[in-house]
């Protein structure tokens, strides 16, 4: 069993940028460094909290996420499996990563609701809470859903039929507005399949169209948040792979390509 502490204390590898404005990782060196394990713990052992190291399809390593709902303690955190990119911006972030399905293995993740990706909104009037998510539903398509204060969000289909045992390749970049000139744009493989834009999300107040007591961050993983369709002893399994996430850096291409999980 691998201790959450020499996780930590583990060298970086050679595809590894760790910086406060953009970090990435392949997972090969058995590590979550640069990131954040945001969800799912309860004592030091990270190895025996849903997150493992397999080997990829691609070479090296990746992070397998499996959920137990014989964990689930009626405790938010509980709900599932997170890491905390570790970037925050007041304005616009870009996220990439190899995002993949495996079939069988009892894996009940095609049959719930799942937010497999989530755009947080910390705020210092008080709303700390997610502004846009990419959820996974049971007919296995993707949604994304976005907001601009703590009420309903807006949703909308972004890619029908997740195949498994595939990697997809994901870039997502959200710049946050308050005036209306927001924009999310999603796309897999290097095309685009969704884009979101002239829209209002992110939470507190504004200055020149930037956030002024709040920023912006992003959540990868697994949150269960179905509660109430678990179902007894159920298994969801979901694997990462080449996550990177930055601030924008020069030229819109420039950052996409930065957090392009096939660049590395």
């Amino acid at each position: 069993m691998v201790l959450f502490s020499s996780l930590f204390s583990a060298s970086l590898s050679a595809d590894t940028v760790n910086s406060s404005t953009h970090r990435e990782h392949d997972f090969d060196n058995n590590s979550i460094v640069p990131f954040l394990e945001d969800q799912g713990f309860t004592g030091s052992a990270i190895s025996g909290e849903g997150m493992s190291f397999t080997n990829s399809s691609t070479g090296g390593l990746r992070l397998k996420l499996t959920w137990k709902e014989s964990e689930y303690d009626g405790s938010r955190r509980e709900r599932g499996h997170e890491l905390k990119a570790n970037v925050v911006d007041d304005k616009e972030i870009f996220t990439g990563f190899h995002w993949r399905i495996p079939s069988g293995q009892s894996n009940n993740i095609l049959n719930k609701n799942t937010i497999i990706w989530q755009l947080y909104c910390w705020n210092s009037a008080g709303c700390s809470n997610w502004t846009a998510h990419v959820e996974l539903k049971s007919n296995d398509d993707l949604y994304l859903n976005y907001r601009a204060a703590c009420v309903s969000s807006t949703e909308v289909k972004i890619y029908d039929n997740v195949s498994t045992n595939t990697d997809h390749a994901f870039q997502i970049r959200a710049r946050a507005s308050g005036q209306g000139n927001g924009r999310i744009d999603f796309k897999r493989n290097g095309s685009f399949e969704h884009q979101e834009t002239n829209i209002s999300f992110g939470f507190g107040s504004w200055s020149n169209d930037e956030m002024a007591d709040a920023v912006i961050g992003v959540k990868m993983g697994m949150y269960c948040f179905d509660t109430s369709n678990y179902s007894n002893n159920e298994v969801r399994i979901l694997y990462l792979d080449n996550l990177g996430s930055c601030v924008r850096t020069g030229s819109v291409g420039n950052s996409y390509n930065l957090i392009d999980p096939r660049n590395y």
